[in-house]
């Protein structure tokens, strides 16, 4: 027996099922969109937190581990070594110290160790400025490179302790603002307080600083005629 043909009130009822099925279809897809955008959004929230953490922690690791600039000592201890209100002349002693780069000498300046109030009243030393008057046990009177080693007990100084005073990087690599260049080598030539001649090899740092010795530090000079610091002449009898 043949089907009767579909009347108008079936085609009605298909067209709103199939009209009912496509905005069920539409729902499910806007559910869908608004699903992945909302995943979008918190997996982006995500990354940009752990992004945000990863800059902090790279940032304060940048800052915590890289080279910082070294200031002239403020009155602080630097190394143990403190800075006194008058000369602590238990032990007293001279050592000299002169750097040449590319053959010309480079001034070791007066007064490093020394603080003062930056007034002209304050006292004839060219110092860094502090809120208080003191020398380190380790400092210069002038410009000669001669280091005034006035300490109350006998204990051993290096020359690294002179160069964290006066606020300069010093290694096989740097001498104060200076970079040793690519193939160059630092040379440091020793005469003791007899002028006998050596050649440091070892750490600049650890170079110990004593009685009436004369340190020649050398980056690319090579030509320079070094000699031994005439102690006597600048007055100085230790």
């Amino acid at each position: 027996m043949a089907s009767s043909p579909p009347t108008k009130r079936d085609q009605r009822r298909d067209a709103r099922r199939q009209q009912f099925q496509q905005r069920q279809e539409e729902r499910r897809r806007a559910r869908e969109r608004a699903l992945r955008m909302k995943r979008l959004r918190t997996y982006g929230a995500i990354g940009g937190g752990i992004l945000g953490v990863l800059l902090i922690v790279g940032l304060v690791t940048f800052f915590a581990t890289r080279p910082r600039p070294l200031g002239a000592a403020n009155g602080s201890p630097v190394d143990g070594i403190k800075c006194s209100a008058g000369e602590m002349l238990q032990v007293h002693y001279h050592a000299n110290v002169r750097i040449y780069v590319n053959g010309q000498l480079q001034q070791v300046p007066a007064g490093a160790g020394i603080v003062e109030p930056n007034v002209p009243a304050a006292g004839p030393h060219l110092a860094s400025n502090g809120a208080t008057v003191c020398l380190y046990w380790l400092h210069t009177h002038d410009t000669s490179g001669v280091i005034h080693i006035e300490s109350p007990t006998n204990q051993t100084y290096t020359l690294g302790n002179f160069f964290d005073i006066w606020g300069q990087p010093l290694s096989a690599t740097q001498v104060g603002k200076h970079t040793v260049s690519s193939g160059q080598k630092l040379t440091i030539d020793v005469f003791d307080a007899g002028g006998h001649l050596s050649v440091y090899t070892g750490d600049p740092r650890k170079l110990v600083l004593k009685s009436r010795e004369s340190i020649v530090i050398l980056d690319n000079s090579p030509h320079v005629q070094v000699k031994p610091f005439d102690f006597a002449q600048a007055g100085l009898s230790q």
